[in-house]
């Protein structure tokens, strides 16, 4: 499973994280000189109350980076009550609430959520006719309008959620016109971008009536600006780039330096954890996850349900690719029976009915292949679970099969060179085409991970010649396999050559997470 996820922009539990803001300095213009030294006075006045606002903003962003809800809110209450007409109270206040929405769908949440946005926005717009050229309040304006449009997609109002998502963009971009040191208003415009950068091509003619445009790799540009110069937006715009370079753009080295040091900062905070938890399963370094999970999982913050629901499915995930069956299973079982959503429930579904099949329970086996259509049909890893369960629910499942899942496990684990051993047996075997197309597909990945990448292409093109078309998605990955060994030896002309290839292919499994590492490998 690559996450569950799609922790950023598509089903996976969409936690989008707190908003940011500046310093207010209202300017005061002088008609006599007579005056001055009153004007003087005004702007010390203005000044201090403006700095306190920012110094409290900060304080309780601190506090919800590392989860600690009750005294962010005091800190926003505190703001709301000592300036009811500054829209910063209300907007961070807001922002409290949709992280709790996006984490238990819970509709008071969102009302709440919805209720304090409502008021910043009349705060902000009031400010802005007296004051027009105020970018703090277009800025904090901007940004309430990119949480209402991450709100309006989790409660599936698609049209509100454009319309929120075009004022953002524009409140942000006027930000930057008349400042362009307000490096905050970049994550905003980086997230509408990357965003955008992700709807299928299918839809450019809508988009372009619209005015929509973007892309993934302008996206993460702003995006890194925000986390190189922002000011109170630098935590949330680094979370965002790890996200990204690790789910985008194959680039766990760095991903990993962010994350490790937001969990280090923020030890609180089940969301950092959680992702590096994900960064450290696709490092296959599945004990240092463990670890990670462990935390998370001692917590149970009844506010994070669906997170601590993924952390079991992690756990779960951990001792399956550990070929630890029978510890996997209590793990898969809890996760089906306490996550709020159908996401990745197929494949949690799917991977406990193989961890039966192999233990020899025959029959809960196909009690849980039947329950791998269960899933959300938007996500790939529940696809496939539902596909490859009706396929073993009619049928057991071959010795060789199971030796090829473990196999693979062995190498998501680590174990190069136990699973090239393994699999070189394997085929000796194996009957089919079918599966033998499989079996060089995983010698491919564990000759490249052992750095034997002229192997790793042979055997990748081996595979791609096999007999496998009801396994549709053998051949697009083998062509990537073989790009990525081209790669480390330089050859930029294969490189091409078969990510071409790969894009060529069409309605397979993974087609999306391909076309994610095939933009990883052409910007590497």
């Amino acid at each position: 499973m690559s996450k569950p996820i799609h922790f950023i922009i598509k089903n996976r539990i969409k936690y989008k994280s707190i908003s940011q803001s500046h310093l207010i300095f209202t300017n005061y213009f002088i008609k006599s000189i007579i005056t001055v030294p009153l004007v003087f006075l005004a702007c010390q006045n203005n000044i201090f109350p403006q700095t306190l606002i920012n110094r409290s903003v900060k304080k309780g962003l601190e506090y919800s980076y590392d989860f600690k809800w009750e005294k962010a809110k005091n800190v926003f209450e505190r703001l709301i009550k000592k300036y009811p007409s500054d829209p910063r109270g209300y907007h961070y206040e807001a922002s409290i609430y949709l992280w709790l929405y996006l984490s238990n769908q819970d509709i008071d949440d969102l009302n709440k959520f919805i209720s304090y946005s409502d008021t910043a926005i009349i705060r902000a717009t009031n400010k802005l006719e007296k004051n027009p050229n105020n970018t703090d309040i277009l800025y904090t304006l901007g940004s309430d309008y990119s949480y209402r449009a991450i709100a309006f997609i989790k409660a599936q109002k698609f049209l509100d959620a454009v319309w929120a998502s075009k004022k953002s963009e524009s409140y942000l971009n006027e930000t930057l016109a008349k400042d362009s040191t307000k490096y905050d208003a970049y994550l905003g415009l980086g997230l509408y971008n990357f965003a955008v950068g992700q709807i299928p091509v299918a839809f450019n003619w809508a988009l372009n009536l619209a005015g929509i445009n973007g892309s993934v790799e302008k996206g993460l540009s702003l995006i890194n600006k925000a986390a190189e110069k922002g000011n109170l937006a630098k935590v949330e715009a680094e979370y965002y780039s790890a996200e990204i370079l690790s789910d985008y753009f194959d680039n766990y080295s760095a991903a990993n330096r962010y994350l490790s040091s937001l969990s280090i900062a923020y030890p609180g905070n089940l969301l950092f954890r959680y992702s590096l938890a994900v960064l450290q399963i696709k490092k296959h370094e599945l004990k240092d996850a463990e670890n990670t999970l462990d935390k998370i999982l001692k917590n149970r913050n009844s506010d994070f349900k669906q997170l601590i629901s993924f952390s079991e499915f992690l756990k779960g995930d951990i001792f399956f690719k550990e070929n630890k069956f029978d510890s996997a299973k209590p793990y898969y079982q809890n996760f089906l029976k306490n996550s709020p959503t159908a996401d990745y429930k197929g494949i949690a579904a799917y991977r406990l009915a193989v961890s039966y099949e192999i233990t020899g329970n025959r029959a809960e086996a196909v009690k849980y292949y039947e329950l791998a259509s269960k899933g959300n049909m938007d996500l790939e890893d529940d696809i496939y679970a539902n596909r490859y369960g009706e396929i073993f629910s009619k049928r057991t499942m071959a010795y060789t099969e199971m030796d090829a899942i473990k196999d693979e496990n062995m190498i998501e684990a680590g174990n190069y060179k136990t699973a090239f051993d393994s699999l070189t047996s394997l085929l000796e075997r194996i009957q089919t085409d079918r599966l033998k197309a499989e079996a060089y597909l995983y010698l491919s990945d564990a000759a490249y991970y052992l750095g034997k990448y002229d192997e790793s292409i042979n055997y990748a093109l081996t595979a791609k010649v096999l007999n496998a078309d009801q396994e549709r998605w053998i051949k697009p990955f083998a062509c990537y396999y073989a790009a990525r060994a081209y790669k480390r030896l330089k050859k930029n002309n294969e490189v091409n050559s078969f990510i071409e290839e790969a894009k060529s292919y069409s309605d397979y499994d993974y087609q999306k997470k391909l076309k994610n590492l095939l933009i990883a490998l052409t910007l590497k």
